[in-house]
């Protein structure tokens, strides 16, 4: 069993931006570090503006999370295959806290946000085929056996969101994201995936580059990072407080949101 810590610290770029606690309702309880106030940027502009003082989160949508942190922690798949290679070391996923599940993504989650202590956990380095990955996860899909290959699972997909299997590799020196075909989808869906996004490009989105691997994987290149850098990301759904599970936003919301960010609505539409 890790350390459960009392207290969470927020890093950007090797810097400490400041520290989470919790409430004894169990909420998220935020405070910026007086040097970061001097010359960084807030983190989550509508939520958690840069300043002193303590910021408290709501209840929800976030489960007493802040969006910008819970962008952070996995989903869907993420959390399936997380909660299951605890299960196998004797953790009970449900006995976990928010600051617990931060220290365990610690440095390896989306976007260039990192929590400590981190309590992430480590496996040997190295990129096992994708057939087999997608095979593991199928089972694990269909509910079959898979405890000889959790901790591969875990490691390549557990800090992965959304609903369908996918896994984080490094492949000639960038970093992809891979999706896998779900129990619902047709066969040939990484194909039809990967000519929707060609047609995305020809219309003139601009989007991170794509490629189909194997000839049915698809795979787009990280778009939180930029060689080593990572970048700091907000999901539209954590800078607005929404909740992503349910019809909430449309784009008149969107559009305002750019607007208000940026003063400039055209850097939105363009």
């Amino acid at each position: 069993m890790f350390d459960r810590p009392i207290s969470v610290g927020v890093f950007l770029n090797g810097e400490p931006v400041g520290r989470l606690a919790l409430t004894n309702e169990n909420l998220c309880a935020f405070e910026y570090e007086t040097s970061y106030i001097k010359n960084g940027q807030s983190v989550s502009p509508f939520y958690l503006p840069l300043r002193p003082g303590v910021f408290i989160a709501r209840r929800d949508p976030f489960y007493g999370n802040f969006g910008v942190f819970n962008d952070s922690l996995p989903d869907g798949w993420g959390n399936l295959i997380l909660d299951r290679y605890l299960i196998s070391k004797n953790i009970n996923p449900a006995t976990l806290t928010i600051l617990d599940r931060l220290s365990i993504v610690g440095s390896s989650g989306f976007g260039a946000l990192e929590f400590r202590p981190d309590n992430s956990f480590t496996f040997p380095v190295g990129n096992p085929e994708l057939d087999f990955l997608a095979s593991e996860a199928e089972k694990i899909l269909n509910h079959k056996d898979n405890g000889s290959s959790l901790d591969l699972l875990y490691k390549y997909g557990g800090a992965s969101g959304g609903a369908r299997p996918k896994v984080l590799l490094t492949i000639e020196g960038e970093e992809w994201l891979i999706k896998f075909k779900s129990t619902i989808d047709p066969q040939n869906v990484g194909p039809i995936e990967y000519e929707y996004s060609l047609l995305a490009k020809q219309c003139g989105i601009e989007m991170p580059e794509t490629r189909l691997f194997e000839g049915k994987y698809f795979g787009v290149k990280r778009f939180d990072r930029e060689g080593k850098t990572k970048i700091h990301m907000l999901s539209a759904a954590a800078l607005l407080n929404a909740d992503y599970r349910l019809p909430s936003l449309d784009y008149q919301g969107l559009l305002t949101a750019c607007l208000k960010l940026t003063g400039n609505i055209l850097n939105w539409i363009y």
